[in-house]
């Protein structure tokens, strides 16, 4: 079969699975479960094109629908680099459906009714962008994206803070639209078409020609993407819309969402822009954004107390090391692209992971508001104990996420950081930024213990009685906790697909994957054929295992025994709340060391002069007093309700007698 027909299969089952998810909303399990099905079932045929495209390379592009009067038309195909961004969505979003069956319970049905329909419609858009050859059409699947996910975060229409962050949200994110579609019409321009290679030709015409206004669009796509993907100053969005949208979508904005913008950028920056000197300062550009963020983004999660504004804030930073690697990768590739081709893949095997772990701790965090209704860190402790499936799951990721050995993140950091510092051989600038890059981990780092501390560990307090979670939110934390462990013990396997990816995309040819990073199961870097740096995962983890084995063994043969004790202060028991340490309280001399890092301004309205504020004052001189002008004839009315029946028609006389009068008036 096809790949235009595998993919227009799910399509039909997500545009089925709308529908018949709305008109089951009164029964928020069952329509849940439809849901859940439907993504399910059209992640099946969107895995056999990944396969296939990962097996055999880009497939044959499809024509759907032709608007030969504006040069466009809807084409499809795949390529491995959208093939590596489709295997993304299709996990994170089909394990996204499967938690919120349950998820999802404890609000009415009406809301459910405009939850799952726009969350298979979601799906849809992105898979949408990720095929799409045309740059018309991608626009038309990208705003389609945007509209989707701007419902999903403000679906609480009572909730004035998941309003307030559906609006920001709308507004940065159309304003980045804006720039995409600048951008595509100065291109059409150009070339009179908005397929994405006379898309490539007009853009390399136009940086020769042009070189100003070639550059003016550059910046433009990235603008436009970055703010998608959450890079500072233009993801500020990320905080205020994570907290607020359900858990399920939370993980979906974080693991997919984001995701569409680094592909953007890798589709501007590496498949339509030439191999010309601007790429080189590009690079330099990105790769500070990127640092910028994961600065700033891991900084300031490390002082958040609400457990999913952390994650939030952290998203930023991770993508900020994505972005610093692309930067670097693009800084390289004229005149190293060997050197260039480890830093995409660090990108994308980052992006995979990041994916993977963070999807999964939103998932708990989502799973610890569904059974405590708390997300505030300060309020929790010892959950561990009652949610042992959920606190390990929580473990695995924030070790991953902190770049702990041999957990995926510290596999993807540390190649991005070693393509740095061999980058920075030639321009120092990289070195320094690699060098922030691995300050930045510890501060993530520190902002997982403080989740895993303030949440999960310690003495659980006896007033509260909390249990595990459903198994349907417990499981998609279990396969991405595992997929944590696999991805960075054997970092190969996504590594050969990152470099499949990336091949198919740029316009020189790179060197084998074993000539770059070496063969089984361990990353190897070098220069000239000089080893420089080598990550063995399998043999570390023997060795931890081993050493874990004899630390157990002593323990064991010393025959301590164990007892556990009220905590004693003043000479008196003390109640649990009053001896734990909240979130609040670890790093202290660490967040107030970086307490301005990420300023808050206050908009304040200008004080316009009285009278043009009394000239615009509508409810003074025009509601108002016509509101007061229909209550006094509507208690003037109600009056007349004097509950006499003579009175009533007495009334109904005198209408009957106007109506009269008014026929002899007027008929002649």
């Amino acid at each position: 079969m096809s790949h235009a027909a595998l993919l227009g299969i799910t399509g039909a089952l997500l545009l089925l699975g709308a529908p018949a998810s709305l008109v089951t909303a009164r029964r928020p399990t069952l329509s849940g479960w439809i849901a859940f099905t439907c993504a399910a079932a059209s992640a099946v045929p969107l895995v056999a094109v990944v396969v296939d495209v990962f097996r055999f390379g880009t497939g044959p592009e499809a024509t759907v629908l032709r608007l030969d009067l504006l040069g466009a038309r809807w084409a499809v195909a795949v390529d491995p680099l959208s093939a590596f961004f489709l295997a993304i969505a299709a996990g994170i979003c089909v394990l996204g459906a499967l938690f919120s069956v349950h998820y999802m319970t404890h609000f009415a049905h009406d809301t459910v009714a405009k939850f799952y329909p726009v969350m298979l419609l979601f799906f849809g858009s992105i898979v949408g962008v990720l095929v799409t050859v045309d740059l018309l059409f991608f626009l038309v699947f990208w705003e389609l994206m945007t509209l989707t996910s701007f419902f999903l975060v403000a679906f609480e229409r009572e909730n004035p803070t998941s309003q307030r962050a559906g609006r920001k949200y709308f507004i940065i994110t159309h304003a980045a639209t804006l720039c995409l579609v600048a951008a595509a019409l100065v291109l059409w321009r150009t070339s009179g078409d908005f397929h994405f290679p006379a898309v490539r030709t007009a853009f390399a015409t136009l940086l020769h020609r042009q070189p100003v206004l070639g550059n003016v669009v550059a910046l433009l796509f990235l603008l436009g993407f970055a703010t998608k993907a959450g890079v500072l100053p233009m993801g500020d969005w990320l905080p205020d819309a994570h907290p607020v949208a359900p858990s399920g979508i939370s993980a979906m904005l974080s693991g997919v969402l984001v995701k569409i913008g680094v592909y953007g950028m890798f589709r501007v920056f590496c498949d339509f822009a030439p191999l010309t000197a601007p790429l080189r300062l590009w690079g330099v550009v990105i790769a500070l954004a990127g640092t910028a963020s994961l600065l700033v983004g891991n900084l300031v999660a490390l002082r958040q107390t609400d457990s999913k504004r952390l994650m939030a804030f952290s998203t930023i930073g991770q993508i900020g090391y994505i972005c610093l690697a692309i930067g670097a990768g693009l800084y390289c590739l004229p005149q190293h692209p060997a050197l260039a081709a480890l830093a995409f893949m660090g990108a994308l095997f980052h992006a995979l992971n990041h994916a993977c772990f963070k999807a999964c701790l939103f998932f708990a965090a989502g799973a610890v508001l569904f059974r405590t209704g708390e997300r505030t860190m300060d309020r929790l402790g010892g959950l561990g104990a009652s949610m042992p499936v959920t606190a390990g799951a929580s473990t695995i990721a924030s070790l991953s996420i902190g770049g702990v050995p041999p957990f995926n993140g510290f596999a993807s950091k540390w190649l991005i950081i070693a393509t740095c510092v061999l980058v920075g051989f030639d321009a120092p600038l990289f070195l320094v930024l690699g060098i922030a890059g691995l300050f930045a981990s510890l501060a993530t780092l520190a902002s997982y213990l403080t989740v895993l501390g303030a949440v999960f560990l310690g003495r659980p307090d006896p007033t509260r009685r909390v249990r595990e979670a459903p198994w349907t939110m417990t499981a998609p934390q279990v396969l991405l906790a595992a997929l944590c462990v696999v991805l960075g013990v054997v970092p190969q396997a996504p590594l050969h697909l990152a470099h499949a990816a990336i091949a198919s995309v740029l316009g020189v040819a790179l060197p084998p994957l074993g000539t770059l990073t070496g063969h089984g199961g361990a990353i190897g870097l070098a220069a000239g054929g000089v080893p420089l740096a080598v990550w063995a995962p399998l043999a570390i983890l023997g060795a931890l295992a081993a050493a874990s084995l004899v630390a157990y063994g002593i323990q064991r043969a010393g025959g301590a025994p164990e007892r556990q004790v009220d905590v004693w202060t003043g000479g008196e028991v003390q109640p649990i709340h009053t001896v734990r340490y909240p979130g609040s309280s670890l790093f202290l001399p660490f967040k107030h060391a970086f307490h301005g890092v990420y300023p808050t301004f206050t908009a304040r309205a200008p004080a316009f002069p009285r009278p043009l504020r009394r000239a615009f004052d509508l409810d003074r001189w025009l509601y108002d007093p016509v509101a007061r002008s229909v209550d006094w004839a509507a208690r003037a009315a109600g009056r007349t309700h004097a509950g006499v029946p003579q009175l009533y028609l007495l009334w109904m006389l005198l209408g009957a007698a106007v109506v009269v009068a008014i026929l002899l008036l007027t008929v002649r």
